[in-house]
């Protein structure tokens, strides 16, 4: 097991930082502090090809000036395509840099992302305390657990938006790949997102297979039909259809004092043989 840490980029107030989290069968995460974003997600194939499994940037501009909001933790959230309300300066919580705090033994690597906003400094009245926790053990486990404060009420829909690539390169269609729902055939969705009530899925490439298995009410599909050649990841241009996002159904949940947000979610990757 291993953690790695490096600069990302130098601003004038803050040093943004990527983290690697590798367990002892190769599978790694990066994560860089700027929005608590997912950057890399790798597990090499039969024949040692280790490609990025996730849609991800090689420099901060990028991440500034693409749309999208790729890897990035986000919330308070409306809508099914993440649509952010109008407010000026960093409001959200993908614009602010958090604060990271790394631990790992034998069994497993962790990070903790941690976000702390005075009152209404995400676009809303209240002060925020927001903490994600990142851990991989030994066997591809990948397991995300949210927890989410605040001082005011507001509807509020925490995410992580992670793109799967289990073709491995950005300039190939997902839409060949096969999708289970509670273990449910179920058809990828060419324009709107698929809703169920389902809390596991499964999704098989050529090269790679995911699991998935979320404490949400229900799970969230889409394989992004707005991406486009004005989309660049890596360099390559997109297309519509480029990855598959699983998302947890959090609806509008009503955070308030008395009822903070929580939220459990394993990701398991599979290299095929």
């Amino acid at each position: 097991m291993q953690i790695e840490s490096a600069t990302f980029v130098r601003l004038r107030d803050d040093n943004i930082t990527q983290y690697t989290l590798t367990n002892d069968a190769g599978m790694s995460l990066s994560f860089l502090t700027f929005g608590a974003r997912v950057s890399r997600v790798r597990l090499p194939d039969r024949d040692g090809n280790n490609p990025n499994l996730t849609l991800g940037y090689i420099t901060f501009q990028d991440y500034i000036n693409e749309p999208g909001l790729f890897g990035a933790t986000v919330g308070p959230v409306f809508g099914s395509q993440g649509d952010l309300p109008e407010h000026s300066g960093r409001t959200g919580w993908q614009n602010w840099n958090w604060q990271a705090e790394t631990r790992q033994d034998e069994s497993h690597v962790q990070i903790r992302l941690t976000l702390d906003l005075p009152d209404g400094a995400d676009g809303y009245p209240g002060e925020r305390h927001v903490t994600v926790l990142h851990t991989l053990d030994q066997d591809n486990h990948w397991t995300i657990d949210w927890h989410v404060e605040t001082t005011a009420s507001l509807p509020c829909r925490p995410l992580i938006n992670i793109p799967f690539v289990l073709t491995g390169d950005p300039a190939q269609s997902v839409m060949s790949q096969k999708l289970r729902l509670d273990a449910e055939r179920v058809a990828l969705p060419d324009d709107r997102p698929v809703r169920s009530e389902s809390q596991t899925a499964s999704l098989i490439g050529k090269r790679w297979s995911l699991s998935l298995e979320t404490d949400a009410k229900g799970l969230e599909v889409t394989t992004f039909p707005d991406v486009d050649e004005t989309n660049y990841f890596n360099g390559i241009p997109g297309h519509p259809h480029v990855a598959v996002g699983i998302r947890p159904q959090n609806g509008n949940f009503m955070l308030t004092p008395a009822r903070p947000f929580d939220r459990s979610t394993t990701v398991t990757l599979h290299r095929l043989q």
